[in-house]
């Protein structure tokens, strides 16, 4: 190939590395996306492809003085990229994450309607007849309620302690029970909607209402939040095997799967944080107003930080 052809046929690949090169110089790496470095990256090896090609076709030619100059400029960003173990931790909280959640958005969507339907069915049930409870509440929660009915037998920290562990188990059966087509994490989703749902109705005509949300919701909107995601992955993981369009299946259910794994680590934050509330912050002597404060600020913080995946 002449020299003039391979510059017309890679040229744009150089051009891009330099606007990387200059980006990664004027910010600090910790503030670039992650996409922008993996690009980064690949421009990088495409680059030293290259000079490598042009060292033992095109040698001692302007185009080889570039280039290494290129991949020389190139390799000083790579060394800082690599230096910093955390860096991709941060990049995955910071960016990454929010990103997955933003470009997943339908499917977590879809998690989170069919949750909510199975809540709001076996709520109505049970607000009508409480003892429909039983088709919804599994014996653990159920052993912990008196059947009178009056607010002292309730124990609310047991029965937050029981829901935090059942979210838990939840999250990640919502994402593994994909493969089976994601009928079955239609089902995890809908079913442990009908057991909050049936708890609420509960509550709601026999208990203390307040007492009940304000020591479910400081943990709880976080525990949710990572249900509806994990439900999300596990349906992208069923579509890619019912839909996988003009590309093998299995290499569609791959992807698919990886891409579900990051949400996947990204739910299980959000659960450590939760189990971190739940653990310090719930069981405090303090006025329920403030623990509902506290969810309020905690919706409104997962609201803003999921805004950042726009971006």
């Amino acid at each position: 190939m002449k020299e003039n052809a391979f510059i017309e046929m890679n040229k744009a690949y150089w051009i891009e590395l330099e606007e990387h090169i200059n980006l990664f110089h004027k910010n600090n790496i910790q503030r670039i996306s992650s996409d922008k470095v993996d690009r980064f990256l690949y421009l990088f090896r495409t680059a030293s492809h290259h000079l490598g090609y042009v060292r033992t076709y095109y040698p001692g030619s302007k185009l080889e003085k570039y280039l290494n100059n290129l991949v020389g400029n190139a390799h000083h960003h790579l060394y800082a990229v690599r230096k910093n173990p955390w860096y991709d931790f941060k990049n995955f909280i910071c960016f990454g994450f929010p990103q997955q959640i933003y470009r997943y958005r339908f499917s977590i969507y879809l998690s989170f309607f069919v949750f909510l339907l199975g809540g709001f069915i076996s709520f109505f049930m049970v607000i009508q007849n409480s003892s429909t409870s039983l088709y919804f509440l599994p014996k653990s929660i159920l052993e912990t309620i008196d059947y009178s009915f009056t607010p002292k037998q309730w124990d609310y920290p047991l029965m937050s302690s029981i829901i935090m562990i059942n979210n838990i188990g939840v999250s990640l059966k919502a994402f593994v029970f994909g493969i089976f087509l994601g009928i079955g994490t239609l089902y995890i989703l809908f079913f442990n909607g009908c057991i909050l749902g049936a708890l609420t109705g509960l509550v709601w005509g026999n208990g203390d209402l307040v007492a009940y949300a304000s020591l479910i919701l400081p943990h709880g909107i976080l525990e949710l939040t990572a249900i509806f995601i994990a439900g999300g992955a596990g349906l992208l993981l069923g579509k890619g095997l019912l839909i996988p369009g003009k590309y093998k299946r299995l290499d569609v259910v791959v992807k698919n799967g990886k891409e579900g794994i990051k949400l996947l680590l990204g739910a299980a934050i959000f659960l450590i944080i939760a189990g971190l509330i739940e653990g310090f912050f719930t069981p405090l002597d303090v006025s329920p107003m403030i623990k509902l404060a506290f969810s309020a600020c905690t919706l409104v913080s997962i609201l803003l930080y999921l805004q950042t995946g726009k971006q």
